[in-house]
């Protein structure tokens, strides 16, 4: 180990400089998306096989190898939308794009306030705001609107004589992309007492997805949220109008970069340390694996 740090230099500082940047990137990602147990097993796998190379556990390590080339392509067909949220995110942090304390849908009071009008009248509706992540694998059936939101197409789409009333209203920025769409409902009953479809269709989207989802109970007159594989209920306007707007906050990128400095010391330091420590570390195994 000793003379493995005694040999670092230039190259190496940048080589595990790089490495952090694209760890960091990776757990951006991974903080907004359902994959965060596959990449931990993935990781735990490649602890193993660098431990099995430095203590020349030859079986196991081609046992690994193979495993790794078989799922590679499996990896990039299932993860597609991480990997490219992923590169997204490194070029955001490249070029110092950073979160806008505006929201990105400017007409939210729209939205809130019709929302609320319908739970005080006991109209279900549900409400998918779409985050990062493309959500059409999930969808099925609906019909496409693309119109710009407003309080009437919202009154109309969740009427209960609508034939899109029980199905979806999906929003992506200002507009009504689609209506009437059937969500994949949620198997975890704990989390769905006393609700109904609605609840557990708002549920089973966020548990895959980091999009939020807006339910109002026709039988209760409430409201309520989902996100990040999370339930609960809103007890007020301005509670709603804070998610809502929170949620655009964490979405939308500025385009006015930022100095270095700032991107390296602010925001997010303990990721960056980890990612740091990480790179470090792996640095430092490969090494002493090479000099052994």
């Amino acid at each position: 180990m000793l003379e493995a740090l005694s040999k670092f230099g230039a190259a190496d500082a940048i080589d595990i400089a790089l490495v952090s940047i694209l760890f960091y990137a990776g757990a951006s990602v991974l903080r907004r998306t359902r994959a965060a147990l596959v990449a931990l097993g993935i990781g735990l796998l490649g602890i193993v096989y660098l431990t099995a190379n430095w203590f020349a556990l030859g079986t196991t390590s081609l046992v690994l190898q193979g495993l790794f080339a078989a799922t590679g392509l499996a990896f990039v067909v299932i993860f597609q939308d991480e990997l490219r949220q992923a590169c997204e995110e490194l070029a955001a942090w490249a070029i110092g794009r950073h979160d806008d304390h505006r929201p990105k849908l400017d007409s939210s009071e729209v939205l809130v306030g019709a929302l609320a009008r319908l739970a005080r009248e006991k109209v279900g509706a549900l409400v998918v705001l779409t985050g990062l992540q493309k959500l059409d694998r999930h969808f099925q059936g609906g019909e496409v609107l693309g119109g710009e939101i407003s309080a009437p197409l919202l009154d109309s789409l969740f009427d209960p004589s609508s034939d899109g009333h029980d199905g979806a209203v999906i929003l992506e920025d200002r507009l009504v992309s689609r209506f009437g769409v059937q969500l994949p409902l949620s198997k975890n009953l704990e989390r769905l007492p006393g609700t109904g479809t609605r609840h557990s269709a708002a549920l089973g989207l966020a548990e895959r997805t980091d999009a939020l989802c807006l339910v109002v109970s026709e039988e209760r007159g409430t409201i309520s949220a989902a996100a990040n594989g999370q339930l609960h209920e809103i007890q007020s306007e301005d509670e709603l109008t804070s998610i809502v707007n929170y949620f655009f906050r964490q979405q939308r990128r500025l385009a006015a970069p930022r100095p270095l400095a700032q991107r390296i010391f602010r925001d997010r330091l303990i990721e960056k340390a980890a990612a740091l420590g990480l790179a470090c570390a792996l640095w430092l195994l490969l090494a002493v694996t090479r000099g052994a």
